[in-house]
């Protein structure tokens, strides 16, 4: 396997730096026992080694420089220039063959789908995460498209919102480093965030979970209307339902064969819920392991394909304490 690449179950939590904090999120959970998509992770010196070798880097710092946060619409030009360099950037043979060799790996007859996600952090600093700031593809097929959309993922980073939030938190630019993440495509049928804390209240005796039809991405967005669940931590007994009349969910967009698109939730799924009591229950119960495991209050992303458990994220909830 290349230098570049590790697999989720290999990377330590020591290893933010190198791999983002969803990687090293990801790595722990699949060795804590979590069902956590298979798949592996790009480190953040490939991004470097490539913008070196294409002779980059210090185009894309002058470009930097030249950001005037003042002007949005300068600002954008100029973080659209930078991601057009990064987006079409050459992946040199080796590492573009052994990103290959994984996808193939990874695929089955059965899922010929993966994600690639954005796994990020900051050097020398705590942070780890920036949620909804870089970009995540599902169900990408195919070696080209995945090389596409890793080239992409990279160039991510590079986003108007991205840019202007490291400015505004003052963090140097060249600090922010990214490692995409390439996984097995969950096909979930239903999927939502769980928090082990009640982010609303503030109350950490309660299990808060946010659900819909069809992928996370509708839920963590804020574009669709959400079936939402109030549990007791201690007993798991429900102590608050809703069952929205959900409108949008997000799936794959099988007239392009590759790709997610927005859809209408049918009519005769409205109002139907989306979370069975056992899988409540299941939802909860595992939300307790993991904010044990990690030793704070956890915000989880998860899915269920086929009636079982994937875990497709688990970072702390912000601005609990």
């Amino acid at each position: 396997m290349g230098t570049y690449i590790v697999p989720l179950q290999d990377i330590r939590e020591d290893e933010v730096e190198r791999c983002g904090g969803k990687a090293a999120s990801l790595g722990k959970l699949t060795r804590m026992g979590a069902r956590v998509p298979p798949g592996f992770c790009i480190v953040s010196e490939a991004l470097s080694r490539v913008l070196d070798t294409e002779g980059l880097t210090d185009r894309i710092e002058g470009l930097a420089r030249k950001l005037d946060f003042s002007d949005f619409a300068k600002v954008d030009a100029g973080c659209k220039e930078i991601r057009g360099l990064m987006a079409s950037v050459g992946i040199p043979s080796l590492l573009s063959r052994d990103i290959c060799d994984q996808y193939s790996a990874l695929v089955t007859p059965n899922n010929r789908f993966v994600a690639v996600r954005s796994s990020v952090a900051v050097k020398d600093t705590a942070i780890s995460s920036f949620p909804g700031m870089m970009d995540t593809y599902h169900y990408v097929l195919g070696e080209d498209q995945v090389l596409e959309k890793v080239r992409e993922c990279w160039a991510s980073l590079w986003s108007a919102r991205a840019a202007y939030m490291r400015h505004h938190k003052r963090i140097p630019h060249q600090k922010a480093i990214i490692a995409p993440v390439v996984q097995l495509m969950v096909n979930s049928d239903t999927a939502g965030v769980l928090f082990t804390a009640n982010p609303v209240t503030k109350d950490k005796t309660e299990v808060m979970i946010e659900s819909n039809w069809g992928l996370g991405e509708s839920v963590v967005s804020g574009k669709s209307m959400n079936d939402y669940f109030v549990l007791d931590k201690a007993t798991l007994t429900v102590r608050d339902k809703k069952i929205a009349h959900k409108t949008v969910m997000v799936v794959a967009d099988d007239g392009r064969g590759s790709g997610r698109i927005e859809l209408p939730v049918p009519a005769e799924r409205a109002m139907l819920t989306t979370l069975s009591d056992a899988q409540l229950l299941e939802l909860a119960e595992f939300g307790r392991r993991i904010e044990a495991h990690y030793g704070f209050n956890v915000d989880v992303e998860w899915a269920y394909e086929g009636g079982r458990l994937f875990i497709l994220q688990a970072r702390k909830i912000r601005d609990m304490d």
